[in-house]
């Protein structure tokens, strides 16, 4: 399921629960005016009270100041009174109010009006069902605290100075760093690079589960996804456009097997041009892993993409070497 798929079914979720809450209220305003039938009128006074203020305005706007005065009183007098009736007949004094489980949003899942942005309750069930989608695409929690140390070889060194275990340890230590950090990282861009099967993958995923542990709602998808999505805007695809458009306006994006996918011309350079070249002058956070080496990125992408990726003060390029550890598993 991807993202876009999660914030849609929370959104229904929402609407779902909007419903029921109003289901739950009519049922109580059932219960109580069955309780005592004079409770009818002081019910459903506030809105007898509004449509009344609605007449008058269009009869004497110029008295639009003390007729919604008026109302308010009104309005208030008629509350203290139904209260009180409920607690005289045993029920809490706020049993027909409206019923919310975010009184902050009102169970509509976002604030503001006319500019909305999502509830902290919205952005914390999404963190959570994307936490869980996390488990659920990897098999098995890929995460800081199940990184295993002893399946990296540490016989020789593989860059002059340090062994395989010793290079993956302090590549591990910075990705840790970048996600603790976030968003205040000194550079907002993360570069995995280096050959197959030396965990680039698994620090990804490590990323992100921490990422959304910690309450974010990162993006992640596949190189050829994201070919997917470039190319469907190309052709005005609306979904993927809305896709392409939602990978160039999160706030953390993380890319897995970049340079897998299809090599389209006049599409994958230059929407992943845009993609990048947006997101860093937006100074959003990406986190990319890739097989390939600069000589590659250069050949297959051009200087302005390698540009992007290799911009030193937007981006922290970290390089892991070794034996593929799939093989290496297979000879021990």
């Amino acid at each position: 399921m991807t993202r876009a798929d999660v914030v849609r079914a929370l959104n229904e979720e929402y609407a779902r629960l909007r419903e029921e809450n109003i289901r739950r209220r009519e049922a109580r305003v059932d219960e109580v005016i069955a309780a005592d039938p004079a409770l009818e009128p002081l019910v459903h006074s506030g809105a007898a009270l509004f449509q009344r203020q609605a007449r008058m305005l269009l009869a004497h706007p110029e008295q639009a100041e003390a007729l919604a005065r008026q109302t308010r009183q009104e309005a208030a007098a008629n509350d203290r009174a139904l209260r009180a009736r409920l607690k005289a007949l045993g029920y809490p004094e706020d049993y027909l109010d409206p019923i919310y489980r975010c009184p902050v949003c009102r169970d509509k899942g976002y604030v503001g009006d006319p500019v909305r942005e999502d509830c902290a309750c919205f952005r914390q069930r999404l963190a959570q069902r994307l936490y869980d989608e996390a488990y659920m695409g990897t098999g098995s929690a890929q995460t800081f605290a199940t990184y295993d140390e002893s399946i990296f070889p540490d016989d020789e060194k593989v860059d002059g100075v340090r062994t395989q275990r010793q290079r993956s340890l302090a590549v591990r230590d910075l990705c840790l760093e970048y996600a603790r950090s976030c968003p205040a990282s000194i550079r907002p861009g993360l570069l995995l690079m280096g050959n197959t099967g030396l965990g680039k993958t698994f620090l990804l995923n490590c990323v992100q589960n921490l990422l959304i542990e910690r309450g974010f709602a990162p993006v992640k998808v596949t190189g050829y996804r994201l070919f997917e999505a470039m190319r469907g805007a190309h052709f005005g695809e609306a979904e993927k456009e809305a896709e392409f458009r939602q990978m160039i306006g999160c706030d953390i994006l993380l890319i897995d097997d970049l340079g897998t996918e299809p090599l389209m011309q006049n599409i994958t350079r230059e929407y992943l041009f845009t993609l990048l070249n947006e997101r860093q002058t937006q100074q959003k956070h990406t986190v990319l892993a890739t097989n390939l080496n600069h000589t590659d990125l250069m050949n297959r992408y051009g200087e302005r993409v390698l540009s992007r990726l290799m911009d030193s003060m937007s981006v922290q390029t970290l390089e892991l070497k070794g034996r593929d550890l799939r093989l290496f598993g297979r000879r021990k």
